[in-house]
């Protein structure tokens, strides 16, 4: 037998069995996963709350935080999501028999830096049960959403939950937003092999795996989207940022981006939110979003809130310049669409007080955000619901004007 022969004759067994190998291997493999698919459909331990592109609420979850230090929120915090994957009481049997609100936003909504007590949202519920019988209120916050998480979450889950009234906080998450028709392409269901992201997103409509697997690669490759005012380093010390003086020409650069790249975009995203909340019979009300920096002096640390450093490039007066662009728009579609909005923006305090970071609450600002929402929604509800008004005070009584010009 020639060389040649003898080797191809003992390749020839050598590549049956790397052939046999590979299929043992994608054998088993695929036996695996199919035990991990059916363990994750049973009970997936992640708790994640996205699975592609939809919401997985996480329901019955409890988060224990401790602070190691700071004066203006509580050092343990605890946080207990009820059988809805919202916080707050479990919702009657005889639902449609209680006046019914939910609370949808970001970060600076869920709250999840200060006692569950402390909230906003709660201390609003509390504060308006003083005048309304058989009030419910759940908070719907969840850390990082924007109107496109808002819309998934009133289609999905608020819209077959139909409570009565919705509250949307809604701004500091929308800024630097730019392109409203992503949502639509990320939302297909269909498989897109543009992207390994894209790939994943439409597999995790089908696979538990998928899901676990997308979420883990978003949390290793994060895509990183600016949010003015984010902090990630605890209680914030005014004292310790830099400041910034930025030129006339660099201020109006900067605030023309955002009103002709992100804010008609934000535009679209709001009104096709309330028109989801509308259709399903649920009345929205807007709440414009507050932030600490801004001009002005800061009366616990006499610093100037308009010179710090918010944001790479950004000091807090171009900062507000640029987030009072959304609130304007979110005043503007309110004032048209006829829905009560609520201008927090304006109205609360610019002070250090009142706020854990430059953007979300102290104890203190969460009641105070709390008071002036209640103040407003009181005589809205009344003129709304007076079956469920207990006796009213003269500043709870409804108001014609809200009555007649809310729809």
């Amino acid at each position: 037998m020639r060389q040649s022969e003898v080797s191809k004759a003992t390749k020839s067994p050598r590549l049956k069995n790397l052939g046999k190998n590979i299929f043992l291997v994608l054998i088993s493999l695929i036996f695996a996963l199919g035990i991990c698919e059916a363990g994750l459909r049973f009970y997936n331990p992640f708790g994640f709350r996205i699975k592609g592109d939809n919401i997985v609420l996480p329901v019955n979850k409890k988060e224990i935080l401790h602070h190691d230090k700071g004066d203006k929120i509580d050092r343990l915090v605890v946080h207990q999501n009820n059988s809805l994957g919202f916080k707050g009481e479990e919702p009657p049997k005889d639902f449609a028999n209680w006046l019914t609100m939910v609370t949808v936003g970001g970060s600076t909504t869920e709250c999840l830096e200060i006692a569950a007590d402390k909230t906003w949202p709660h201390q609003l519920g509390v504060k308006l049960q003083q005048d309304f019988s058989k009030l419910w209120l759940n908070n719907a916050g969840f850390c990082g959403h924007s109107t496109y998480g808002h819309y998934i979450l009133m289609r999905d889950f608020i819209s077959k939950l139909k409570p009565k009234v919705a509250v949307f906080l809604i701004g500091i998450n929308e800024v630097g937003v730019s392109n409203p028709r992503e949502f639509d392409t990320r939302m297909s269901t269909k498989l897109s092999f543009r992207s390994l992201d894209k790939f994943l997103s439409g597999l995790a409509y089908r696979s538990e795996v998928a899901s676990v697997t997308l979420n883990l690669y978003r949390y290793l490759f994060p895509k990183s989207v600016q949010a003015i005012g984010q902090r990630d380093m605890g209680e914030l010390d005014l004292t310790t940022l830099p400041t910034l003086e930025l030129s006339a020409q660099e201020r109006e650069a900067l605030v023309k981006t955002h009103a002709e790249k992100f804010v008609p975009a934000y535009e679209e995203r709001l009104r096709r939110l309330l028109k989801v909340t509308k259709d399903n019979q649920i009345i929205p009300v807007l709440l414009t979003q507050p932030v600490v920096y801004g001009s002005g002096i800061d009366d616990l640390t006499g610093i100037d809130l308009g010179k710090i450093v918010v944001a790479n490039g950004m000091n807090g007066e171009v900062g507000w310049q640029v987030l009072e662009l959304y609130n304007d728009v979110t005043r503007r579609v309110g004032a048209e669409e006829g829905v009560l909005v609520i201008d927090e923006a304006r109205e609360m305090p610019k002070s250090s007080r009142y706020y854990y970071d430059l953007m979300h609450f102290s104890n203190a600002g969460a009641e105070k955000f709390a008071d002036i929402a209640a103040r407003r929604l009181c005589p809205f509800l009344a003129g709304r619901f007076m079956g469920f008004l207990k006796v009213p005070p003269p500043s709870c009584q409804a108001s014609p004007y809200l009555t007649t010009r809310v729809n």
